[in-house]
């Protein structure tokens, strides 16, 4: 009896009152660009800034690199160490893998070495960005965001709110936001991480 009163309930919600807390770091990502027209696009994924970006922050390992030097052979990208890159059959150490990697990004026209917190910055707006333009889940992004990029340590105002939010989901409380609310909001701290300066 008290089960069928449950689902007539549940029924009569709208998709997003209904949202499972576990599911919210699978359920396939939407735009919010109409709502943050002021955003930029996200940048090319293959551009050689970017990806240096990502291998400086830890975003990338060296088993990633060969796959991505191909790839930016395929896309018209050339070097002498783009092309020996590609070829790597031992790729599992990224140290090891170090010199070759930043040949690579100089002889692309990347400024290499960088300095990792920039780094981290140009991952975390670019993850924003794709988050705007519906191309991440928000709530997989702040996870990798807090956890593989940042280990847990905001160093900006728009990513301690973003790691709030997150963490927020698993408060036991009877005061906490609902789960529309929380992905309002996390989408709102995503827009104004994906206009950050980067300050180096």
């Amino acid at each position: 009896m008290q089960d069928s009163w449950l689902y007539r309930i549940l029924a009569k919600l709208t998709p997003a009152e209904r949202s499972d807390p576990r599911t919210i770091y699978t359920d396939p990502p939407e735009s919010a660009a109409e709502t943050f027209p002021e955003v930029p696009l996200p940048d090319d994924p293959l551009s050689p800034h970017l990806l240096a970006s990502r291998w400086v922050s830890g975003d990338l390992r060296g088993e990633d690199m060969p796959g991505i030097a191909a790839d930016l052979l395929e896309a018209g990208y050339d070097s002498r160490s783009l092309r020996r890159l590609a070829g790597e059959m031992e790729a599992s150490n990224s140290a090891a893998l170090e010199p070759l990697v930043g040949a690579m990004f100089r002889e692309l026209g990347v400024n290499y070495p960088m300095l990792e917190r920039e780094a981290k910055i140009i991952v975390s707006r670019q993850t924003a960005r794709e988050v705007i333009a519906g191309k991440r889940n928000p709530w997989a992004a702040a996870n990798h965001l807090e956890i593989a990029v940042w280990n847990w340590v905001p160093e900006t105002a728009e990513l301690e709110l973003i790691f709030s939010i997150n963490d927020e989901v698993d408060w036991n409380s009877n005061e906490k936001r609902t789960l529309p609310e929380l992905k309002a909001a996390l989408t709102k701290a995503f827009a104004q991480l994906a206009s950050l300066p980067i300050k180096t």
